[in-house]
């Protein structure tokens, strides 16, 4: 194990141990039986260390669903439930650190410190996810709201987590039938309407009056 995954592998020690973050460096430094310096050769602050831990759920999440043959013949919307999905059971072996790191209340706005790297590489998933949604027709072109998709699904997401993070039931399969609902309404409002249809055959009939 490098330093870092050490030090990563301490910090989630002594979250589940005391039932919070380490305040300093240098008690972080105690758990993970190094010197201090050790630790600021690989992270400047706890709360990096805490973004890194997040940032790493993603990664393992993204890599899990590239791996498997059958998600580049998904659509979007498809590779949209099979992230959630993926997210949570990679969640679930981790669910009493993620109960004590992620509070709920945190996740209702804005983007909580400890989750900012998860955010950046989050955003730059669902990027591409839009693109390709736009290029198969699956998400309407509507240029005045298309900017704020990003910011949706990132909202969306954070909902997610709440929900799953407060769900008591048996195999979570409220959160499952939660990510189906959410991501269906989501799409479904992102696609092409009968107002967007409308709206196109008038501007046809316009034009070639």
């Amino acid at each position: 194990m490098d330093t870092a995954a050490k030090i990563r592998e301490a910090f989630m020690h002594y979250v589940l141990e005391n039932e919070q973050v380490p305040k300093t460096i240098f008690k972080l430094a105690q758990a993970a039986q190094l010197k201090e310096e050790e630790v600021y050769e690989h992270y400047d602050s706890v709360e990096a260390v805490e973004n890194d831990i997040w940032r790493g759920i993603f990664a393992e999440t993204r890599h899990r669903i590239e791996s498997e043959e059958v998600y580049a013949s998904y659509s979007a919307r498809e590779k949209m439930l099979a992230f959630y999905y993926t997210w949570i059971e990679v969640l679930k072996a981790n669910r009493s650190y993620a109960r004590l790191s992620a509070h709920p209340e945190d996740l209702l706005f804005g983007t909580p410190g400890y989750m900012r790297s998860f955010h950046e590489s989050f955003r730059e998933f669902i990027n591409v996810l839009l693109l390709e949604g736009r290029e198969t027709q699956e998400i309407a072109e509507r240029p005045l709201l298309i900017d704020t998709y990003p910011r949706i699904f990132w909202r969306q997401a954070m909902l997610v987590l709440r929900f799953w993070l407060r769900d008591r039931s048996r195999a979570f399969e409220k959160t499952d039938a939660y990510i189906e609902k959410a991501v269906n309404f989501a799409f479904d409002l992102m696609g092409k309407t009968a107002l967007d249809s409308a709206f196109d055959f008038a501007r046809f009939a316009f034009q070639n009056r």
